[in-house]
């Protein structure tokens, strides 16, 4: 009775993400001249660094909006500019990477990047700094349940982004071959253990040499409106620069 309780509450948790994933898209298409980027860099006049912007990329059948409040969390503890990216739900999983590869390349000509991203984002950015020349811009990735090994749930999934979720599909196959290029950049990788989406939710740290947080609690969608994640990721965007990460912590 307990675990059929814990699971009815997961599930309405995950349910209320969703709606609030939905309101904030309404919101965006509603208001579309709102600016996407929701903050300025916090650069002294006299400074002589470069401003680094945190770009952060979305899962499928979402869109940028999803991250807003993480993002003004991000921008309220971190001298940082925030930026998204958004794409549909059809088309080719190398095409929306080059897409996002030609916004981040025009970031990067102002500073530094770091880059997030939830779900199937977390696997865009991942072709972008392996495979797309994206290392030599990118200090820090964070991934949020992002299906390294790819989920099951995916096997039913339409589209040739679906398809790039599977396992054992050429997209998770090929980042698994090029990790090597990206030894330079930090990898964060927090796992929702409630993941009903990213099965089995342990495909969401399958990535070598990744920092791994687990948050055994929080569903798919929920660990967006999470202050832990937040927190994590606030951290993990703080971090310096390091050849060698930490081993796993649970």
């Amino acid at each position: 009775m307990r675990e059929k309780i814990q699971r009815a509450m997961a599930l309405q948790r995950e349910g209320a993400a969703l709606v609030e994933q939905a309101l904030l898209v309404a919101r965006s298409v509603a208001a579309p001249l709102r600016p996407r980027v929701v903050g300025i860099p916090r650069v002294p006049a006299e400074s002589t660094s470069r401003p680094r912007t945190v770009i952060f990329v979305h899962g499928f059948f979402a869109a940028g909006p999803v991250f807003d409040p993480m993002r003004m969390q991000v921008e309220r503890a971190l001298d940082v500019s925030t930026a998204d990216f958004t794409y549909g739900p059809i088309g080719r999983f190398e095409d929306v990477a080059a897409r996002f590869a030609a916004m981040a390349d025009k970031h990067a000509t102002r500073g530094p990047i770091d880059l997030v991203g939830h779900s199937l984002g977390g696997l865009v950015a991942r072709w972008y700094v392996q495979e797309l020349g994206g290392a030599r811009h990118t200090e820090r990735l964070i991934t949020l349940a992002t299906p390294h090994a790819g989920t099951e749930a995916a096997r039913i999934a339409p589209t040739g982004l679906g398809h790039a979720l599977r396992p054992g599909s050429h997209v998770v196959r090929r980042l698994a071959a090029t990790r090597h290029v990206a030894r330079d950049v930090v990898h964060t990788a927090i796992v929702a253990g409630a993941d009903r989406m990213i099965t089995p939710p342990s495909s969401a740290s399958a990535v070598e040499d990744a920092l791994v947080h687990w948050f055994d609690q929080l569903g798919h969608n929920e660990m967006l409106f999470d202050r832990g994640v937040y927190e994590r990721v606030i951290e993990a965007l703080s971090l310096a620069l390091e050849s060698s990460p930490p081993p796993a912590a649970r």
